[in-house]
């Protein structure tokens, strides 16, 4: 049987069949007559017709009143339920969701949103912290953040790996510089750079205004693999270099990452992020997700998630592939910058002669064969022992590597 996800991150909900994406919807809501548009539809108004959109819906999760008054809606929760309805309707109708939610809704809003399903045509049959879901598919270390970027601000959320399982420690949002902030700072130095090189100020206009908020997403995509693009708005062409848009960004940067700088976190950029210019230059430990790995990680740990007759419960913790089983191995080894006058000038696997890395269940070994002694941490290898993650190889050459990652289902040897 299908599994279908519905992944909320306002500044695009998901829905997920098994691990293949149905539709994306950001959280805008589009006030026309007394009826909404939701989704994409909303977004390419939102400069044209600002007062007739909210984009606080999912965020402001509540049953205060509107102010001002937005439509026949009484509050957020009953633009919730209608956006809920547009996405069962494009979505196919599919009578049963897994909601993954984000860890900045509290409980009581996380107890609002069940019940607004309960009144919609479909049922909830499990709910699950994103983050979690998105990071259990990856090997993680013994504390790790994820970053994603929601409309209104950046949401970072600690996780700790604990007895095998990947547990939710903390949620730190930063306001401010969500997806929207850092929009407006990418189209505010692609309208300067429209302003010195044609002296067209693409902002003065709604229209062009719009059309440069539109054009954004594929300007960052082209700037992934160049260093500068043109672009074109209102019959005017300037060229976009990536690094004039990464100075912009800068602040937010600083912002978002100064949380998760320690050395010994491992940091994962949810899906997408990896599209603004230079980012892991800032973070270059950071691991890019793909698009879907919420959906994925859902659908592997269904069974944990799916309610049963105790009813539906918050799932933030899920098996994960924690620090004493690393992901795949890269030649069971890799070389380390030290000591730098030491380290091969080319990566080259260590010589089966010298010695042996064995992987079994949850455990590396090393053993010393025929050769050259060498040395773990800087004392002699006599005999076999454990060999744990991070601890550095030298060879008699003077050659030093350290053990980054080993996989107990491939035997890989070293």
């Amino acid at each position: 049987m299908s599994i279908v996800v519905l992944d909320i991150n306002d500044s695009s909900l998901g829905l997920w069949r098994d691990e293949e994406c149905i539709l994306s919807s950001p959280g805008y809501a589009l006030l026309e007559g007394q009826d909404y548009n939701f989704g994409e539809e909303a977004k390419a108004q939102a400069r044209l017709r600002p007062r007739q959109i909210n984009h606080r819906f999912w965020s402001q999760l509540d049953t205060e009143p509107l102010n001002p008054r937005f439509g026949p809606g009484r509050h957020s929760a009953d633009l919730v339920h209608a956006h809920l309805l547009a996405l069962y309707e494009a979505g196919g109708r599919p009578e049963e969701l897994v909601i993954a939610a984000p860890a900045n809704l509290q409980h009581e809003q996380l107890s609002l949103l069940l019940g607004i399903i309960g009144q919609c045509p479909f049922e909830a049959i499990g709910l699950v912290d994103r983050a979690v879901a998105a990071t259990s598919q990856s090997p993680v270390s013994d504390y790790n953040w994820h970053v994603e970027l929601q409309l209104n601000q950046a949401l970072l959320t600690g996780m700790r790996f604990v007895d095998g399982a990947l547990q939710r420690d903390a949620s730190v949002p930063v306001p401010g510089s969500g997806w929207l902030a850092v929009m407006d700072s990418l189209a505010k130095a692609v309208a300067d750079a429209f302003i010195r090189q044609t002296r067209f100020d693409p902002r003065r206009s709604a229209a062009t205004e719009q059309e440069l908020y539109n054009q954004l997403p594929q300007l960052l995509q082209k700037l992934k693999s160049h260093a500068e693009s043109n672009m074109e708005l209102g019959g005017n062409q300037a060229r976009i270099e990536r690094s004039l848009l990464a100075e912009s960004c800068a602040n937010h940067y600083q912002r978002i990452l100064r949380t998760v700088t320690s050395d010994s976190a491992q940091v994962f950029l949810g899906a997408a992020l990896d599209t603004l210019p230079d980012i892991t230059a800032h973070l270059p430990q950071a691991v890019s997700s793909e698009s879907g790995t919420v959906a994925a990680g859902t659908c592997k740990h269904i069974d944990t998630i799916r309610g049963g007759s105790s009813g539906v419960h918050f799932i933030t913790s899920l098996p994960a592939q924690g620090p004493s089983v690393r992901a795949a191995v890269k030649q069971a080894i890799e070389p380390t910058p030290e000591p730098a006058a030491a380290a091969p000038a080319a990566a080259e696997p260590i010589d089966p002669g010298r010695c042996q890395i064995e992987i079994e269940g949850q455990q590396a070994r090393i053993k010393p064969l025929s050769g050259p002694a060498i040395q773990i941490d800087g004392e002699v290898l006599t005999e076999t022992r454990n060999l744990l993650g991070g601890e550095l190889i030298t060879l008699a050459d003077g050659s030093a590597w350290r053990l980054v990652e080993a996989n107990p289902e491939d035997g890989t040897q070293a």
